[in-house]
């Protein structure tokens, strides 16, 4: 049984005023902070409670007047979930806790997710939230201060999760990752899922720019796909009541890109394929409302009598991809 499909929405877009990391981190708290960004990009409510809403409520993590991470916790949920980013131009005491293979990366983005989540302690804390289910970071892009100007952060939120992207060198080059309820296992067995029917999770497309078949299986430039070394993309998924995280991998792999007719209907609809994760350890499930479709640039809005229906995920904006 399908868990309820999530609705995507976009937040406007911002620029960093720097390439150092916590630039970066100011301009994703610009794009999120709740008292100030009250619309999505699209001008439309963003609401952080009630049936159906879809805005997280983030809060900076800032020492010595420098910002460090940035938390957000969901509208709503039962299991308590939060997602974690952070960065910092030098590694910090106590050392932050990474997923293997990853290690810590100076000046580097890092996200995290945690289950179960008490008060927040610090970013850096082997549990950056009181109990004891946190992932661990996991790295995204290389390094800010070697990345090129003008550095934006483009975030889709959902009542679930939360989708991230670095568009760096007038959108030629573009990093992407994202955490919380990722996957539908699409059945009602209480061991294949958490309490509440979802897996949860964190993805990256890792050190490495998404490349122009980011959906191909290789260990760098791809989405929700894993490698084995520091870097490399990650996918990872929640054992279901465990405190521990498997490695997935996509279950297809798409090579080439598709022509517009071959993703356009006769009426002038945009068909999608469904994605799917397996785990090291077992059936992780469908990926939430996101598929491969016809070839977009990057951030292009898909609307139905006006009615937004999804965004585009490319690697460029300004050539259509996958």
């Amino acid at each position: 049984m399908s868990l309820t499909a999530l609705t995507h929405r976009k937040l406007a877009t911002t620029t960093s005023s720097g390439t150092a990391i916590n630039n970066v981190l100011d301009a994703i708290w610009a794009a999120v902070d709740k008292d100030t960004v009250v619309t999505y990009a699209d001008g439309s409510s963003r609401a952080f409670s009630g049936p159906g809403a879809t805005g997280w409520t983030w809060t900076r993590v800032q020492v010595s007047s420098t910002t460090e991470a940035v938390y957000a916790v969901p509208p709503g949920g039962t299991m308590d979930q939060r997602v974690i980013i952070a960065g910092r131009s030098a590694a910090p005491t106590p050392a932050a806790t990474m997923i293997s293979p990853d290690t810590f990366p100076s000046s580097g983005l890092m996200i995290g997710h945690q289950l179960s989540a008490g008060a927040f302690t610090t970013w850096n804390n082997s549990t950056p939230f009181t109990n004891a289910r946190f992932s661990g970071y996991t790295r995204m892009g290389p390094a800010t201060t070697t990345l090129t100007a003008p550095i934006q952060v483009s975030i889709i939120e959902s009542q679930d999760t939360i989708e991230f992207e670095l568009i760096t060198a007038s959108g030629a080059s573009i990093y992407g990752c994202g955490a919380g309820g990722l996957c539908d296992p699409e059945t009602s067995d209480a061991a294949d899922a958490e309490t509440d029917g979802i897996r949860y999770g964190v993805w990256t497309a890792g050190a490495s720019v998404m490349a122009t078949t980011m959906l191909a299986n290789a260990s760098t430039g791809t989405v929700f796909n894993h490698g084995t070394s520091a870097g490399n993309n990650h996918f990872y998924l929640w054992r279901p009541g465990l405190n521990a995280v498997d490695t997935v991998r996509r279950m297809a792999n798409y090579t080439f890109t598709p022509t517009v007719q071959e993703f356009t209907t006769n009426s002038g609809k945009f068909p999608g394929v469904p994605l799917y994760g397996g785990g090291s350890l077992s059936w992780g499930g469908r990926i939430r409302e996101v598929h491969m479709i016809r070839p977009l640039l990057n951030g292009q809005v898909i609307t139905n009598g006006g009615t937004i229906k999804g965004y585009a995920w490319s690697n460029n904006i300004t050539t259509t991809n996958d």
